[in-house]
């Protein structure tokens, strides 16, 4: 009974070792399949989030630019018409440069930046009417409401310092809170 017990024993093992080593094998490459995919889903994962802050990253130096441009152009309109010159014909293309910068951010952005962003078109738009009806007043209204522009416009800066901080954060190279040089005094007192 022994001996029929050992051999019974032996002829499984020997049946058995072939579907036991392709069972185990099978296992092995199902583990290394769902790793590869693993692998290849945190790359495909990693290039997405680099190519999205890259997105974001252009469409915050073209709006930071183009905004940037039209509260100068704004400023220099301010200043020539005060002069009794004419405003600049550049005027309307900052303002439509800005505006298709601001239009493609809307569909990239975060809420917080949006928000900061919206705040500088709106600023940037309210300069603009301001400057068009102090124009057409025909400098009725003296010297102050002249002064009152200037200063609105050159407040604008702090509005765009505060886009600009809030674009830094999202990108990882702010801490959100706008750079003190870029609020100096000195520079206030220049313009």
């Amino acid at each position: 009974m022994a001996t029929l017990l050992v051999a019974l024993v032996g002829v499984m093992g020997t049946l058995l070792a072939p579907l036991t080593t392709a069972w185990v094998s099978s296992r092995v490459r199902l583990q290394e399949f769902d790793l590869q995919q693993r692998a290849s889903a945190a790359a495909r994962q990693e290039e997405s989030a680099a190519a999205d802050l890259e997105r974001r990253r252009a469409a915050y130096i073209a709006l930071n630019g183009s905004a940037r441009q039209w509260r100068i152009l704004l400023m220099e309109d301010v200043n020539a018409l005060r002069a009794g010159g004419n405003a600049g014909e550049h005027t309307e293309q900052a303002r439509q440069a800005f505006q298709a910068d601001f239009a493609q951010a809307q569909m990239l952005v975060p809420d917080y930046v949006l928000d900061a962003a919206n705040r500088v078109r709106i600023a940037l738009a309210e300069a603009r009417k301001r400057l068009d009806r102090q124009a057409a007043s025909s400098n009725s209204e003296g010297e102050g409401t002249w002064q009152d522009l200037h200063g609105y416009v050159l407040d604008i800066w702090d509005v765009i310092t505060d886009m600009q901080a809030a674009m830094r954060k999202d990108l990882g190279v702010g801490s959100g809170l706008p750079v003190p040089s870029e609020r100096s005094e000195a520079y206030r007192a220049s313009s």
